[in-house]
């Protein structure tokens, strides 16, 4: 194992040295992208207690859309914007014979992100790249128990800044398929009850996530 690595090291110093400049794939000026990404989730259980007499049952989905997109400046320095809409609802009921009751929990978010991002090419087809950027989003809660409002919804909003790094990799000239590595990010925010508008809350967070924040996503770029 002490040796294998310092081979894999030289085999790809060989690699990328032995690249000819017009063999490096550059994102050339002039260029636009849209990128589209996409996720969506399901989770339920089931489960019974009091000797099987009450059922407690859990129910959700999550929907995310974050279209982008973007223009080369200069070669591989591109600008660009991103859009971002969260849908999430979560249903929850107890029933048994001496209970009945159904919660409904409702999430929503939209958000805009500006960012600039730098390639670099290591291939034909393979380019390294590292993502700066600052958004806002705005969110709303909304819950009810049985068929009727909690007084229990929330409005509030969201600032971040942070940088990303990802992967870029052509599948021909126009088509590439997209995955981000991980993110280092501040952001800070504050919500607020419907029902007490003169309570309020404000939270900040800086967050480091390693490679197990990956998030892939299909780009075209013409």
């Amino acid at each position: 194992m002490k040796t294998f690595l310092p081979i894999v090291a030289l085999l790809t110093f060989s690699f990328l040295s032995a690249q000819e400049p017009s063999e490096i794939l550059v994102i050339e000026k002039g260029t636009w992208n849209l990128t589209g990404n996409a996720s969506l989730s399901f989770e339920g259980n089931k489960s019974n207690y009091n000797q099987l007499q009450n059922v407690s049952e859990n129910s959700s989905h999550y929907l995310v859309l974050a279209p982008s997109f973007g223009y080369a400046l200069k070669n591989d320095i591109v600008i660009g914007v991103g859009l971002e809409y969260g849908n999430q609802k979560g249903e929850n009921s107890n029933t048994g014979f001496d209970t009945d009751n159904r919660y409904t929990n409702k999430n929503q978010s939209i958000g805009l992100t500006p960012y600039i991002r730098g390639y670099k090419g290591i291939g034909k087809q393979l380019s390294l790249y590292l993502q700066a950027e600052a958004g806002y989003s705005r969110f709303w809660n909304t819950s009810n128990q049985n068929g009727e409002d909690s007084n229990n919804d929330v409005k509030g909003n969201n600032v971040f800044i942070g940088i990303r790094p990802g992967i870029t990799y052509f599948l021909n000239k126009k088509l590439a398929i997209e995955s981000t590595i991980g993110s280092l990010s501040y952001s800070f925010g504050d919500r607020k009850p419907e029902e007490d508008r003169d309570s309020y809350s404000k939270s900040t967070n800086f967050s480091v996530a390693l490679v197990s924040d990956l998030f892939f996503g299909i780009a075209y770029y013409f």
